[in-house]
């Protein structure tokens, strides 16, 4: 029992810690218990054919996808632009949004998905970032809360039942529950998140008047009038080469700002962005953002075979981030 405790003790500091991966940390107490004689090999490997742990695994391949297939962004995004303006309808669609999402994702998914997207729209609207960034957490949380999938807890429930040969949930036992927990959380987070930022509101008033949106700031210093936009072939005799092979900027003149490649996977449809670095290798179909003069640009493509798009605009601009 001392040993059980101590051992609890020690991974429970490790994960406040938070120095070790948690993943570590639980199988070197797992070792720990397997090793001291307090669990049996039986029963130290029996949670790797447990149901749930392969049904949680599952869900992150399965919010990995929605991830990866941008979905879920382009949901979020589109839902997010009904709030217009007004604080209270961006306050509730961002609750609304973020507690949907996250009955069917985990918790740290949903927040990592809609984070950047609450932020630009709180930026655009003139509305403090804090004022929507601690209800999304809450009520990702509470999402969760809504279905079977939503979090663990249910599931490991829902398995001691079953197990027990008692009846499990259904997907939307608990939907009630949550709904009544969402709507007492709007109640609770719409004034409390005033409270929360009056006393930075002067920070924040100044803050946003110097924040400016990415078009903002292409409109503002020009960066799209010599940028153009050119593809790569197989032809080309550049395909395959190094960055620092090429020297593009010496002999043309021209700036390589951006590049940008589409998922060769016939699952995935996805766009990367990379920054050019002399270690770069280009490949097929590769969108090159230039910077330059237009003849310079028109040459460096007729001469090595690439295909010009055309001038790039606001809305395709380099994130260089």
């Amino acid at each position: 029992m001392v040993i059980t405790f101590i051992i609890l003790i020690a991974t429970a500091s490790l994960f406040v810690w938070g120095k070790i991966r948690s993943d570590i940390v639980a199988l070197c107490s797992l070792l720990g218990l397997l090793l001291t004689g307090i669990l049996t090999p039986t029963e130290a490997l029996s949670g790797f054919s447990n149901p749930i742990v392969i049904m949680i695994a599952a869900l992150f391949i399965v919010g990995g996808a929605i991830f990866q297939t941008g979905l879920a962004a382009r949901v979020s995004k589109g839902l997010l632009r009904f709030a217009g303006n007004s604080d209270y309808k961006l306050f509730l669609l961002v609750i609304s949004v973020t507690a949907l999402i996250g009955s069917v994702l985990s918790n740290t998914g949903t927040v990592a998905l809609l984070m950047p997207i609450v932020v630009s729209m709180a930026t655009s609207s003139n509305m403090s970032v804090r004022r929507l960034l601690m209800p999304m957490a809450f009520a990702s949380s509470i999402g969760g809360m809504m279905t079977l999938i939503g979090t663990p807890p249910i599931l490991i429930v829902h398995n001691t039942l079953v197990e027990s040969g008692h009846r499990g949930f259904s997907f939307f036992t608990t939907l009630p529950v949550g709904i009544i927990l969402l709507f007492c959380g709007i109640l609770l987070l719409w004034p409390l998140s005033k409270t929360l930022d009056k006393k930075r509101k002067k920070d924040d008033d100044d803050q946003r008047s110097t924040v400016k949106s990415p078009k903002q700031l292409v409109t503002e210093y020009r960066l799209a009038e010599n940028m153009y936009r050119v593809e790569m072939n197989g032809k080309s005799p550049v395909v395959g080469k190094k960055l620092s092979e090429l020297d593009i900027t010496k002999q043309y003149a021209v700036t390589i700002a951006e590049i940008r490649r589409r998922s060769t996977s016939p699952f995935k449809k996805t766009v990367t962005q990379e920054l050019p670095e002399a270690g770069t290798v280009l490949g097929d179909n590769d969108v090159l953002y230039l910077i330059g003069d237009f003849v310079n640009v028109a040459r460096f493509a007729e001469e090595k075979g690439l295909k010009f798009i055309d001038q790039s605009s606001d809305d395709s601009m380099p994130t260089f981030s």
